[in-house]
């Protein structure tokens, strides 16, 4: 979501419609305070209350806000929400998750019923992928459900000979599907022993840590480890690879991973979570499985490390589908647009 607004907010076509303003209501310590409830983001959104107060006395206009997906944050969100409405402002909600129904089922009728009718004081509300329609359906009507997909900037570095580089780029996390990667890597080492397997990602634990450490103990440097990459880094990365391996178990949005290996022209391999199916076509640049199994995404990968004319051909149909649907500057219009309507 960080990386999301940032770049809305770098937004040439935005821009050119709109005058912007950004209130940052995001907590800037670790990630393990999201959805927290104590002091410093209960401060944090009081703060943000009142900044956003004073922004609502100038001319009338849309407040664009991104959805949360735990009940501290949410309610948060509602204050903002109710706010603008109350002073005649627009409200358009942009949901970058998936997991949003599944907390609204699980939360105790109260809170429900406060979501309901926060959300029906949303003038539209936008989904990554016709696919998660669902997520809203019920709670909102289906004219007020935008799709509003994630896109994302050129690749700043040329590809490099790729000989069989897989790279895993996300956190380190079980939900991420980093356990079954390892196994598969682990699987396609037997039959491809000259595959190399790069993880780059922040751990979720140091149990998780120690446990994938031991695992892969006996592939030697096939399998390698490395912290979070960023700017020149990770577009090295990008480059070298010659498949992402990107295998979530829990659900998801519009992945920026994925969509940075089809700017790169990289074959993903990955399942069919959120807006995944929608970005990756199951047999064209890619396969997208049902669920993370370890044997079938060895077999996915094996026939890619196997087959340099297939990897080739998955190579410029992932950069054709990046081209068509998927750079910035489109997502940037899509975006634009959907806004220009609600006024």
């Amino acid at each position: 979501v960080t990386v999301s607004t940032s770049l809305v907010l770098a937004s040439e076509h935005l821009a050119q419609r709109f005058e912007v303003e950004h209130l940052d209501t995001s907590d800037h310590r670790t990630g393990g305070n999201i959805g927290r409830w104590d002091a410093p983001n209960v401060l944090l959104g009081l703060r943000g209350l009142a900044r956003l107060s004073r922004l609502l006395r100038g001319k009338r206009g849309i407040v664009y806000v991104p959805l949360s997906q735990n009940a501290p944050a949410f309610i948060r969100d509602s204050l903002y929400i109710h706010l603008a409405r109350l002073s005649g402002w627009t409200v358009a909600g942009h949901l970058r998750g998936s997991d949003f129904r599944a907390f609204y089922n699980s939360a105790p009728w109260p809170l429900r019923r406060w979501m309901g009718f926060t959300l029906g004081r949303l003038a539209s509300v936008a989904v990554m992928g016709s696919t998660l329609r669902w997520v809203f359906q019920g709670l909102l009507p289906g004219e007020r459900i935008a799709v509003v997909p994630n896109g994302t900037p050129e690749p700043a570095m040329p590809p490099a000979p790729r000989q069989g580089h897989v790279v895993f780029l996300s956190n380190l996390r079980r939900r991420k599907g980093v356990v079954e990667a390892v196994g598969a890597a682990l699987r396609v080492l037997d039959d491809h022993p000259s595959a190399q397997f790069t993880f780059a990602g922040a751990w979720e634990d140091e149990q998780l840590s120690r446990e994938l450490h031991a695992r892969v103990a006996r592939a030697g440097d096939s399998i390698r480890f490395v912290p979070p990459v960023l700017g020149r880094e990770k577009d090295e990365l990008l480059a070298s690879a010659s498949i992402m391996l990107f295998p979530p178990v829990e659900p998801e949005g519009h992945p920026r991973v994925v969509l940075e290996a089809l700017a790169a022209g990289i074959p993903v391999v990955t399942t069919d979570r959120g807006a995944i199916r929608e970005t990756v076509t199951d047999g064209e640049n890619g396969f997208v499985l049902p669920d993370p199994n370890i044997d079938a995404l060895a077999a996915s990968l094996g026939l890619l490390l196997g087959d340099e004319s297939l990897r080739g051909r998955f190579s410029r149909a992932a950069r054709a589908a990046y081209e068509a649907s998927f750079t910035q500057a489109r997502a940037d219009e899509v975006m634009a647009r959907w806004l220009a309507s609600l006024t």
